[in-house]
């Protein structure tokens, strides 16, 4: 495959875009505050980043215009990891344990998808926001893992009234 920087721009865009709607789907299947609150908090985050690279897209206009080969497999990955996580969300029986197993892989594929890109930078500066955007997906990754835990280790607690109240009450969410 052959890429300009404005296409890295733009596979970073997209995936940031599937990504913000997949937790407003999830957000609003959810009975919890606690983790639809959790949810749209990660669907901000998403928006934040893609408005984050398309300002880069703006301002590196013109730094390598000239496509380069790259090898980007994340990207199918990305893929099959949305589309994993549409036909979950379809599903009339919710399973939230399933649908944070697959959000917490999408992030650690947007992860690796952004270190990818970094590879293929044409500037340090956009090199350095791509990682950081990768950093940023790993704490994503973490902040699911964090709520997961809870539901598997308690599974019939997060499913009762007070679990919400609990959570407030000893301040576990971020």
């Amino acid at each position: 495959m052959e890429i300009t920087d404005r296409e890295v721009f733009e596979i970073a865009m997209n995936a940031e875009i599937r990504a913000r709607e997949a937790y407003e789907k999830l957000a609003s299947a959810v009975t919890s505050d606690i983790m639809r609150d959790e949810l749209l908090f990660l669907a901000g985050e998403e928006d934040k980043h893609r408005r984050i690279i398309e300002k880069m897209s703006e301002s590196f206009v013109g730094s390598r215009t000239e496509a380069k080969k790259v090898n980007i497999s994340s990207v199918g990955e990305f893929k099959v990891v949305a589309e994993k996580m549409g036909e979950v969300i379809k599903k009339p029986d919710l399973n939230i344990d399933e649908v944070y197993e697959i959000a917490m892989e999408a992030e650690l594929i947007s992860e690796r998808l952004y270190r990818e890109l970094a590879g293929y930078a044409a500037t340090e500066k956009t090199r350095i926001i791509l990682e950081m955007l990768a950093d940023m997906e790993r704490n994503h990754h973490s902040i699911l893992r964090k709520q997961y835990d809870y539901i598997i280790r308690y599974p019939e607690l997060y499913k009762e009234e007070f679990y919400d109240q609990l959570m407030k009450d000893i301040n576990f969410n971020f």
